[in-house]
């Protein structure tokens, strides 16, 4: 009997040892799975803010080029006549006769030659007489438009608030070559990590382009061709 009575208690305590490690085996399992989501969680956010990033970094360079492509001039050469006069005389005296003068080409802007009339003397003889070319012309303030524009939306991300900055941005005028007339706009950003410092990633960086181009109707040797074909691609 006693060694009976004593081969239960070794039983057990041998059971309560072995709930005791399953116990331990399962919070240890818990504490695993949960630091695993915790990881998991905070790998995502990481991701998401990257996401966030680039997306408002491609907005920015966009709405920087679209800016800049809005400050394109259009210039004109026009073909115009003016007069003189000279003095007539007959059996009622001399007054002024008009004498029409040869045609002339004037280039400038479109808007100050012909929607204001700029091209205008005032002669006895002014006269239009048509359009020999239009083209785009960027303003030298093109580049500050744009870069103004790309400061104000740049991504909350990658400002130095968030432990972000930018790393690079250039803005191309092309006034011709086969990207003409567009503004195209690069930059590229860093944001910092948080749960991906702990695979020794400290920041993450990323850059994006945008392009913009001006639209107008075409006049060439006197023709009017149509709206301009869409620039190359300069962001490929």
């Amino acid at each position: 009997m006693g060694k009976e009575h004593k081969g239960k208690r070794v039983r057990s305590i041998q059971i309560r040892t072995l709930k005791n490690d399953e116990r331990g085996v399962v919070l240890l399992m818990t504490v695993m799975i949960i630091a695993l989501l915790l990881l998991l969680a905070g790998l995502a956010t990481d991701f998401a803010r990257l996401y966030v990033a680039r997306e408002d970094l491609q907005t920015a360079v966009d709405a920087a080029a679209l800016a800049g492509s809005t400050q394109g001039v259009r210039y004109v050469t026009i073909t115009v006549g003016y007069g003189h006069c000279e003095t007539c005389c007959g059996l009622d005296g001399c007054s002024c006769c008009c004498v029409c003068d040869p045609p002339v080409t004037l280039t400038g802007p479109e808007k100050k030659l012909v929607e204001e009339g700029g091209w205008r003397r005032g002669t006895c003889c002014d006269r239009f007489l048509g359009y020999e070319a239009r083209w785009i012309e960027y303003p030298s303030n093109t580049t500050a438009v744009a870069n103004s524009v790309l400061d104000i939306n740049w991504p909350r991300f990658m400002s130095p608030e968030y432990g972000g900055s930018k790393l690079d941005s250039k803005i191309d005028v092309y006034s011709s070559g086969p990207y003409y007339p567009s503004v195209v706009v690069r930059a590229a950003g860093m944001i910092k990590t948080t749960f991906l410092k702990l695979a020794g990633i400290q920041d993450v960086s990323s850059s994006r382009c945008g392009q913009a181009g001006t639209f107008y109707s075409v006049i060439r040797n006197g023709w009017l061709l149509g709206r301009n074909s869409a620039p190359q691609d300069a962001c490929w």
